[in-house]
């Protein structure tokens, strides 16, 4: 029969004297309910408590969920901000559209202008002088009348990606936060 030795050991949780066999692996002190591992090395034995052993397996796990949690995150990241510029290329197209517009209309009320000078420079007879001026004042209400509806037109498109643009924007924003907080407990 093996003789059982006794040993003598610390709790490390609440500093009770412990006499256990050394054959023991686990050893629950009986003062404070601890789980214990008893490690044997050349100079001895010694207590390791479990749970030591469990939060650092705990935070191992949590560095890693945390690092695989940046890819995830930086991925979505990457994703809403291509459709946020892929949106803002678009509006800023539509936008450059209607500036054109807007530029071929005045252009076209500057020429009428120019050609209203020439009409009062030149002597016409008095059915083509007021022909002309007819001509002259249409072209210009209906180039103004252009011009209020491009107006209108940039408004309803800065109105249509308005909302869009706003929550890719806040997605963005929270994607970063979240990004930021996962480093830190990563990096801890």
């Amino acid at each position: 029969m093996d003789n059982i030795t006794l040993i003598t050991l610390k709790c490390s949780n609440c500093s009770a004297s412990l006499q256990i066999s050394d054959k023991l692996d686990r050893y629950i002190c009986n003062y404070c309910g601890t789980e214990h591992a008893l490690l044997h090395n050349s100079g001895g034995f010694f207590f390791r408590r479990l749970e030591e052993k469990l939060d650092n397996l705990e935070k191992i796990t949590e560095k890693g969920n945390a690092e695989l949690a940046i890819k995830r995150l930086r991925s979505d990241l990457a994703t809403r901000t291509h459709q946020y510029e892929v949106m803002m290329s678009e509006k800023d197209d539509l936008t450059r559209l209607l500036d054109s517009r807007r530029a071929d209309a005045v252009t076209s009320i500057i020429v009428t202008a120019a050609v209203q000078a020439a009409i009062l420079a030149i002597n016409f007879p008095l059915q083509i002088y007021a022909l002309a001026q007819l001509a002259v004042v249409i072209n210009v209400f209906y180039h103004l009348s252009l011009i209020g509806k491009i107006q209108a037109e940039r408004q309803k498109t800065a109105e249509k990606f308005r909302p869009e643009l706003e929550r890719i924007r806040g997605d963005i924003d929270v994607l970063e936060i979240k990004i930021r907080k996962k480093i830190k407990l990563a990096d801890s």
